[in-house]
């Protein structure tokens, strides 16, 4: 879903969109105001969403900032949340793959990570959605699956009305709650670490 067609929903769901037939103005009433509010609501909805019923998957490979022995500090991109179960692998010369156990997580979207020249290391995280600017165009996409947007737009709703009418306001968030329990996590397979207790049979391949 794009930004346009989110903020048409939530202007349709507080009867703003349209007045006797016609599309309401930006100067009508509050208009220019609920116009102006929309963009930081979507955001605190995408943030809510991604952190609760819906996670984020992403990869990427951690930049090294330091050597501290024979660990490799390395940073997290910006938009790490969560490290996934399972969620550190590299892969050798010979592009095997390999789940590893092998990690530290120092805080400050730090990582630590064998200092290992042959290996390169792959970081599995839930992410944080990406945020809208200020004034976003109609065509941008939101960060969020499909299937959670029409939440968004009841979240957007709830608080615009607010402080008008509380009524509209509990109707309207609890419709939001209903959408995002029926959401639900989507199944994924998790690896964990599993120790090796058969002796090294060497490359069978």
């Amino acid at each position: 879903m794009t930004y346009g067609e989110l903020r048409d929903a939530v202007l349709r769901l507080i009867g703003q969109y349209s007045a006797a037939g016609k599309k309401v103005t930006a100067t009508y009433n509050n208009q220019a105001d609920y116009l102006a509010r929309i963009p930081d609501l979507v955001n605190d909805a995408l943030l809510y969403i991604a952190t609760t019923a819906r996670r984020l998957r992403a990869a990427a490979e951690p930049a090294i900032t330091e050597r501290k022995g024979s660990w490799n500090v390395c940073r997290m991109p910006d938009d790490f949340w969560q490290l996934c179960t399972g969620g550190v692998y590299s892969t050798d010369e010979r592009g095997n793959l390999y789940r590893e156990n092998r990690f530290l997580l120092l805080g400050g979207r730090r990582i630590a990570l064998p200092a290992e020249p042959a290996r390169q290391w792959t970081v599995e995280y839930f992410r944080y959605p990406a945020k809208l600017p200020a004034e976003p165009s109609d065509e941008l996409a939101l960060d969020c699956p499909e299937e959670a947007a029409t939440a968004v737009a009841y979240y957007v709703a709830a608080h615009l009305v607010l402080q008008d009418d509380p009524y509209a306001q509990a109707t309207l968030y609890n419709e939001f709650e209903t959408k995002l329990s029926r959401l639900g996590e989507i199944p994924a397979a998790e690896r964990g670490a599993v120790t090796d207790v058969y002796p090294d049979w060497g490359d069978l391949g």
